[in-house]
């Protein structure tokens, strides 16, 4: 079987992160380049403002990293539809921090559990990929492997380029439709952000996590997949059809431009062989 610290690129999943753009202005290849700048800078600032407010220590060269994640993603947001406004340093800022933010406000084992896993000798698939939130972000902010899997070609070309841009050597790309029949076992954890919450999403998980391992979705108040004051629960009988055991679930407030948003994050383990 190979090492799913160290896959050998092949190929992704569909990311539903984006929203169809249109009359993007057209600008010369220089004024691009600085107006990709101008977005970096003041996000990589949004960034490292929230940062300083919470106990997140990311790895060495986390927010240079972020810059060109940022940077590139205005470059190409230009050409390619990848995000909603891609040249708005406030939406770059809000998907790099809620990237973050589930291992910000995770507390006890649940926090240790997170940060193990993605320490340097942990994998993790992010599923989905999409724009790289969440993977690239946690790629830059930790040092275990990611495998990143993105079905549509340009998106994922997007990747490799930012992976690059970003000198992110704990990064494969992977364009390729994942299913639980492929996909490789031994992972640490997975993620999901922007990925339409299915049977298929909890199967392909399973497959893919090694025994105790850990699922980690993303969701906004409106997906809450835990009992509260945000509104009903999703159905999370599929998560328990495919044998993972009962979630933690924690909300959360981020900034969000001149509003706040509700988040939830909710974190699933495959059972340990008995």
């Amino acid at each position: 079987m190979k090492d799913p610290r160290r896959p050998a690129p092949t190929g992704a999943e569909v990311s539903r992160e984006t929203r169809k753009r249109s009359g993007a202005p057209s600008a010369s290849p220089a004024n691009l380049e600085n107006i990709a700048e101008s977005v970096a800078i003041d996000a990589r600032e949004r960034v490292a403002i929230w940062l300083s407010e919470t106990t997140l220590r990311p790895r060495g060269r986390f927010l240079e990293r972020i810059d060109k994640l940022a940077a590139t993603l205005a470059l190409w947001g230009a050409h390619t539809n990848l995000t909603a406004n891609p040249n708005d340093p406030v939406e770059i800022a809000f998907h790099i921090i809620d990237s973050l933010a589930p291992f910000a406000f995770a507390s006890g084992a649940n926090r240790d559990a997170l940060e193990a896993a993605l320490a340097e000798d942990g994998a993790a698939l992010d599923i989905g990929s999409g724009a790289g939130f969440p993977g690239l972000v946690l790629a830059a902010a930790y040092q275990a492997g990611f495998t990143l899997v993105e079905s549509r070609r340009k998106r994922a070309s997007f990747l490799q380029v930012a992976a690059h841009e970003m000198d992110l050597a704990n990064v494969v790309i992977e364009q390729r439709r994942l299913n639980a029949r492929t996909v490789i076992g031994g992972f640490d954890l997975v993620t999901a952000r922007a990925f339409g919450i299915s049977a298929e999403l909890y199967e392909i998980a399973v497959a893919a996590l090694r025994p105790g391992a850990m699922l980690l979705l993303y969701a906004s108040s409106r997906q809450n997949s835990a009992e509260g004051e945000f509104g009903p629960p999703i159905d999370d009988s599929q998560a328990r059809a495919a044998q993972l055991t009962a979630p933690a679930a924690w909300t959360y407030r981020l900034p969000h431009g001149d509003r706040v948003a509700t988040r939830t994050a909710t974190l699933w383990r495959k059972p340990r062989a008995t």
